[in-house]
């Protein structure tokens, strides 16, 4: 009779409310997460036989329907009315014959750069490229002054210079000139100068490649593209654009651009590269696959915690095999075996409060496409979704901490973007359990990497949704061939994967709802 008081009084404290009283029984399913399962699943995912799970080809197809059945035998619910699949439809540049190479990293069409599809098909080497401010020939402003760029690859800034108080250079007032609302005139200047390529450094490729896909006033732009007389042009993220520069005098670019606003003028440079342009005018119609299914909560089943990670790669490059281990077999893997045990913690009597959603999307190193097809065709509304825990990448170990001796780490991104809770729940977690050393390194404002822009969890913090991002890093084999199962340390991706289990444990189980009280920076 004592023993069963006293065992009542042990479930009553492990099932109360407060996050530390839940951390044990939380700590049991955790510490279940299996590595053999883990790697069971990644073994098969970077095998040679799903060649590499390129989104639409039938390896992302392969690695679709293993998701698929994971899922019924753990008897999740199919998330998109009584199937599993969002199916999303692209259109992409074929592969295996566009690319752009610089300094021997490979950047991918809609994630990292974006053209028009009119230029007919060509391959550029370049070594060296002439940055000229905004690419502006205007009395009151010129970029182009007593300078030939005739036949040389030149890289401009879209938009005009502004001063500290973000007034327009050209016009002393916040209203832009025509210079930024008139792309005709920029591209009239360019076709009368003769550049042999022409780069456009954008804020944002999701916004020139949903403008230049679907608005019909570009129409006249695509027509100017396929003249014969036309300049190819090259829209590129930031983070293509430091890459034509090494790493000694990559801070030059910045530099150069703060200084055009300090000074009002303008102010150009060269610089030596190693790169090479395949462009292409062919495209694939293609189909991706997100993949949800969900465990159902209780008290406040409306509300939805994800927990995300991409199943795609790169498929074959230049007739190779990129198995993509930890990109992102790794982080998919981890997805699956954290479901396996959130439905095991249900079978035995233990649902969550909230409901909880395992995506794991395709698409994303085509730009982030399955995760931005989600975001505009939710199956749960964005004032109900309580946050994403994204995996991208955590079954390796980068250069920095190799070369410390300090491999039990995992970097932590945007935890404090938009939330001060899920910061403090995610340090919480980790302090009385898992202790893996969280570094931020990458989470910082105006990190260079600008990983924060850069994976799934990206399309849910711009509609206002607190995320985290589990990242290990990158190293040697990244978006390589060489990207091998061999290298993955299973037992540390689990450990990993345990830290993402009791966030989400808490999330979904916490009386309150975490808040936003943080506004996201923008991209």
């Amino acid at each position: 009779m004592i023993l069963r008081y006293c065992t009542g009084i042990i479930l009553l404290l492990l099932f109360c409310d407060s996050p530390k009283a839940q951390n044990p029984v939380a700590a049991v399913y955790s510490k279940a997460l299996s590595p053999d399962s883990i790697f069971l699943t990644l073994s098969i995912l970077a095998s040679d036989s799903l060649e590499g799970r390129e989104t639409g080809k039938i390896g992302q197809k392969k690695a679709a329907s293993l998701i698929v059945s994971s899922f019924q035998r753990f008897g999740l619910k199919p998330g998109i009315e009584g199937r599993y699949e969002q199916f999303h439809p692209i259109t992409t540049r074929a592969n295996e014959k566009a690319s752009i190479e610089v300094n021997q990293q490979f950047f991918l069409f809609m994630k990292d750069y974006f053209y028009a599809p009119a230029y007919k098909d060509t391959m550029m080497v370049i070594d060296s490229v002439h940055f000229f401010g905004y690419g502006i020939s205007d009395p009151l402003y010129d970029d182009f002054k007593n300078q030939n760029i005739s036949g040389k690859t030149i890289m401009i800034c879209e938009g005009e210079p502004k001063d500290k108080k973000g007034k327009s250079i050209l016009t002393k007032s916040i209203n832009p000139s025509a210079w930024s609302t008139d792309w005709r005139k920029k591209f009239s200047v360019l076709l009368e100068k003769k550049p042999q390529l022409v780069l456009i450094l954008v804020d944002s490729i999701d916004v020139i490649a949903d403008s230049l896909n679907f608005e019909k006033k570009t129409g006249e732009f695509l027509r100017f593209c396929k003249s014969p007389d036309a300049i190819p042009v090259i829209f590129i993220n930031k983070t293509l654009a430091l890459r034509f520069y090494p790493e000694n005098t990559e801070e030059e670019l910045t530099h150069t651009i703060r200084k055009i606003s300090r000074k009002r003028r303008p102010f150009s440079f060269t610089q030596s590269t190693d790169a090479i342009i395949k462009m292409v005018s062919q495209t694939e119609p293609m189909m991706g696959q997100n993949i949800i299914g969900y465990i159902e909560g209780t008290e406040n089943k409306e509300e939805a915690l994800f927990i995300t990670a991409h199943y795609d790669h790169l498929g074959i490059q230049d007739s190779l095999i990129h198995p993509g281990a930890d990109d992102n077999a790794s982080g998919t893997s981890a997805v699956i075996e954290i479901a396996r045990q959130f439905r095991k913690a249900v079978v035995d009597g233990h649902p969550p409060r909230r409901s909880i959603y395992f995506m794991l999307v395709s698409g994303e190193e085509k730009g982030l496409l399955g995760s931005k097809y989600y975001v505009k065709r939710p199956v749960v509304s964005f004032s109900n979704t309580v946050a994403d825990l994204n995996i991208d990448m955590i079954g390796r170990t980068d250069e920095k901490h190799d070369s410390t001796g300090q491999k039990n780490y995992i970097y932590i991104i945007g935890s404090d973007k938009l939330s001060t809770d899920l910061h403090q729940i995610s340090e919480s977690v980790n302090d009385s359990i898992t202790k893996l050393e969280l570094d931020y390194t990458y989470n910082i404002p105006g990190d260079r990497n600008r990983f924060y822009f850069r994976s799934d969890h990206y399309n849910f913090a711009k509609n206002n949704i607190p995320v985290i991002f589990y990242f290990n890093g990158t190293h040697k084999d990244y978006h390589r061939e060489t990207d091998t199962i061999d290298k993955i340390n299973i037992n540390l991706l689990t450990h990993r994967a345990q830290l993402v289990f009791l966030t989400a444990w808490e999330l979904a189980n916490r009386k309150d709802r975490i808040r936003v009280d943080k506004t996201a920076p923008k991209e």
